[in-house]
């Protein structure tokens, strides 16, 4: 899943916390971060005005950030201190200072970058006070090697991917005009504005340079399966990067799945607006807001979570810790919309092999896993599968033992003609029953080619399987089959080495109508929704999520068992 997050520099860190608790199979998301490298407050102005580059500060947030998101526990406290550290920088020794500092942190690879930041005829007009050492290696480093060849390589030194983007290389300088006309010349202090009585209104963009729009960030947007603007500052982040040279065009032109969330507080330079009040300035911009759901907190203050009747904001309890989501509830939040798990669900229809357990036993744990949630939800779920009883019962039973106790999940098996429940054969679907005329027959014809059959179904067949064959056999005694009895029963390829002989009117939507769940509001998971066997029933529910592989089912199972 290709996800693109429109974000400053702390703003995605409890989504990117919660997308990861989720994805136990790992490799789920391609997540990317589109931010803008305004920022020009504190140390990253001193930096920007040294180096004349662009700001430091979003960019290796977020490389921190997506650090400990990923290594959790295990982080290098000398990196974090680098990241995250400030320190006050002796007068006259400043450069001795920071060299000392990545000394102890093992990072002496770096220091060159200080001699070079400290060289430049302005270096020595400031105070280094509570100043990030982290943010002069940067920065000097963007001069000197560009933005893309620097992030790639902390992302790389950091072991995580190159997931940030800037949505220009323009140099550019913001400022922000408020209700009475006042403009604030300097970013670093329209995040502190802090006035209600005189709110922010406007953008203003002081450009230095000028090359255009990241083209891969544009690539991005365009290639997206799912846009997320998250929390942020509103002008200093948010706005600007979807505002500046029109960005939005690409934004509004994405057939992405787009969500915007909604802080959980008033930041400074919004402090007295409401989240209708930024959905105003929002749709100024020229984005259009008709494409988006607007996620909002039920745990936020009053004031951002309002709603109106034009667009589309759809409310859950994400948590609110000092103004912090819950990283779980968040990400759960977030995938519930993009699945369209925000809706009833009355019954769930899943197939098995490949979707709740997969073929490969690299995947053992993630299927085991599967099978587990899967029967924590048991009251709304059941398994539809070509697949014969005794297959998937071997499975179960390594979980729940030989008796299957504590399983209570419905099964469609023994090629999806006979409901299992409790481990005992409960209905069957008559006219998936292979007449018994025609298996005399087609158990001569299988025994005179020299082949091994085998009878599925108990005392009434409803499915003959043969195996193992070749891909060749297969595909040579398929035609012969129906040739021979293709107008009473259907013989095709399953799996990787059986044929599958059943009735002609064999379906899986012939469950659909005997369960009579067209009265229900249904959603079916499967891997193969688009072809085969799980077309016709996939077209009669309500909602259909074709999933990748057993991880992705994975995080559909986490989102429906989660409360």
């Amino acid at each position: 899943m290709k996800i693109v997050v429109l974000s400053g520099g702390s703003g995605n860190d409890a989504m990117v916390k919660g997308l990861n608790s989720l994805n136990l199979g790992g490799g789920l998301f391609d997540l990317k971060v589109i931010v803008n490298a305004y920022d020009n407050g504190k140390s990253t102005g001193v930096c920007r005005a040294v180096t004349n580059t662009l700001g430091v500060s979003d960019i290796r947030k977020n490389h921190s950030r997506m650090y400990q998101a990923v290594y959790g526990e295990n982080v290098d406290e000398n990196i974090m201190e680098f990241y995250d550290g400030r320190f006050n920088l002796e007068k006259g020794r400043e450069v001795e200072t920071v060299k000392n500092y990545l000394s102890k942190w093992g990072m002496e690879e770096y220091s060159r970058y200080a001699d070079e930041f400290f060289a430049h005829s302005n270096a020595y007009d400031y105070d280094y006070k509570n100043f990030s050492v982290s943010n002069i290696i940067y920065s000097q480093m963007y001069e000197e090697h560009g933005y893309e060849y620097t992030n790639k390589h902390f992302c790389d030194k950091l072991g995580i991917d190159d997931f940030v983007v800037l949505n220009s290389f323009d140099n550019v300088f913001i400022k922000a005009q408020t209700e009475s006309g006042h403009i604030i010349e300097d970013e670093g202090e329209t995040v502190f504005w802090n006035n209600p009585s005189d709110k922010i209104v406007k953008t203003i963009y002081d450009v230095h340079s000028s090359v255009g729009l990241n083209p891969v960030a544009v690539n991005l947007i365009e290639n997206a399966d799912l846009i997320i603007i998250s929390t942020g500052t509103f002008y200093s982040s948010l706005q600007p990067t979807i505002e500046y040279l029109d960005f939005y065009k690409y934004i509004n032109a994405s057939n992405a799945k787009k969500i915007w969330v909604m802080n959980n507080e008033e930041d400074g330079d919004s402090f007295g607006v409401s989240d209708l009040d930024l959905v105003a300035a929002m749709e100024r911009t020229g984005l259009d807001l008709d494409s988006f759901v607007i996620l909002v907190n039920d745990d936020a203050k009053s004031t951002m979570k309002q709603a109106d009747g034009k667009h589309n904001f759809v409310s859950m309890p994400m948590g609110n810790v000092d103004g912090k989501h819950d990283a779980r509830k968040y990400a759960v939040a977030l995938l519930r919309i993009y699945y369209g798990l925000d809706k009833p669900i009355d019954k769930i229809l899943f197939d098995f092999d490949d979707t709740i357990y997969s073929r490969s036993s690299a995947e053992e744990d993630v299927s085991v896993e599967n099978v587990k949630l899967l029967n924590s939800i048991a009251d709304k779920s059941v398994i539809v599968s070509g697949n014969s009883y005794r297959s998937i019962r071997n499975k179960l039973s390594k979980i729940y033992g030989p008796e299957l106790e504590g399983w209570n999940v419905e099964v469609w098996a023994d090629a999806n003609s006979i409901l299992f429940r409790n481990d005992e054969q409960m209905q069957i679907i008559e006219k998936h029953v292979i007449r018994g005329d025609i298996e005399s027959q087609l158990t001569a014809f299988i025994g005179k080619h020299g082949l091994k059959t085998e009878a599925v179904g108990g005392e009434r067949t409803v499915n003959y399987k043969i195996k193992p064959l070749s891909q060749d056999q297969r595909e040579k005694f398929v035609r012969l089959l129906n040739k021979e009895f293709g107008r009473v029963v259907k013989a095709k390829m399953t799996g990787k080495t059986t044929v599958d002989i059943v009735s002609l009117d064999n379906d899986k939507e012939s469950v659909f109508d005997v369960c009579n769940f067209q009265s229900l509001n249904t959603l079916y998971v499967g891997d193969e929704v688009q072809h085969g066997n799980d077309v016709r029933i996939a077209n009669r529910c309500n909602a259909v999520i074709r999933v990748s592989s057993v991880n992705e089912t994975n995080i559909i199972l986490k989102l429906l068992s989660e409360k």
